[in-house]
């Protein structure tokens, strides 16, 4: 079958569309960012880069970029890790992968206020379930105001990304184990190989593609979390669990300061791209070698 241009349009005019307005909204929030917007009504008084120079002027702003690089790092190793020790674990279980996959699946189809509502309750430091546990267990010196405490309240939010994230990590290294020939864990048996030698020799190489698309879709989670934050902590205590998604929201929306959450958006975009496309660049060749 031969095209002309009218399939041309036809197929790539849709996405060639949402693509003009995806790239327009990114230009008119990067003028907003440089104009002295307060309040809801356009302001359109162009001032540069001052409020920039604002924003890495605020020890507030330096703290939510703190705590998103925490995220980074302390959510997506877990993260993966967790779910590809499950897929491993649900490969060698037979029958009973039916059975269990579900269970670490339905925590995904939930929505982050579900979760951070059941998570926030869980963590409550005298009606939390699991202060109660720890209670009822006689492990009274355990308890700990979890949330409450600055210290580690982020910790507590990670915790609960973990787990709702962990099932879908688990279902695309499944799928990645499945796509290696079954002959080579056959072979490897037959040479005595135990069921941890198989994991390090055989599963973790071949299922390199799987963790480069695994780590780079949870690295964008953890650069635009809000919600959880937003249930469970609210920031608090004081700012201590600030995002710059959360940040970008207050300061839009919250104290009307419209040129200064755009500019707060603009880092997390440059954040993004300066973390993402680097990692995508290395995946293609890595996938290519």
């Amino acid at each position: 079958m031969r095209y002309n241009r009218l399939h041309v349009i036809l197929f790539l005019g849709p996405i060639l569309i949402i693509v003009a307005v995806l790239c327009g909204m990114i230009v008119w929030t990067v003028a907003v960012s440089m104009d002295n917007w307060v309040g809801m009504a356009p302001v359109w008084k162009f001032i540069g880069f001052e409020n920039y120079a604002t924003l890495f002027k605020m020890e507030r702003f330096w703290n939510a970029f703190k705590n998103n690089l925490i995220w980074m790092v302390a959510f997506i190793v877990p993260s993966a890790l967790l779910g590809l020790l499950l897929a491993y674990g649900l490969s060698l279980s037979g029958r009973a992968e039916a059975l269990f996959r579900p269970i670490f699946l339905y925590p995904l189809a939930l929505s982050f206020v579900v979760t951070g509502t059941l998570w926030a309750w869980m963590y409550d430091p005298e009606a939390g379930v699991i202060n109660n546990i720890l209670k009822g267990f006689g492990l009274g010196n355990f308890i700990q105001p979890w949330i409450a405490d600055p210290k580690q309240a982020t910790y507590c939010l990670i915790a609960a990304a973990i787990w709702q994230y962990t099932g879908f990590a688990m279902t695309l290294y499944i799928a990645a184990i499945r796509d290696i020939p079954i002959e080579i864990f056959e072979a490897a048996k037959v040479d005595g190989a135990s069921a941890l030698q198989i994991f390090r020799h055989i599963v973790v190489p071949n299922v390199t593609q799987a963790t480069m698309v695994t780590i780079g879709m949870l690295t964008i989670f953890s650069l635009k979390v809000f919600d959880l934050v937003w249930v469970i902590t609210f920031g608090g205590p004081g700012t201590s669990t600030e995002v710059l998604g959360f940040f970008m929201f207050v300061a839009t929306y919250r104290q009307a300061f419209v040129g200064l959450g755009a500019a707060i958006s603009v880092v997390i975009l440059i954040l993004a791209i300066l973390v993402v496309v680097p990692y995508s660049w290395w995946s293609m060749r890595r996938m290519q070698a």
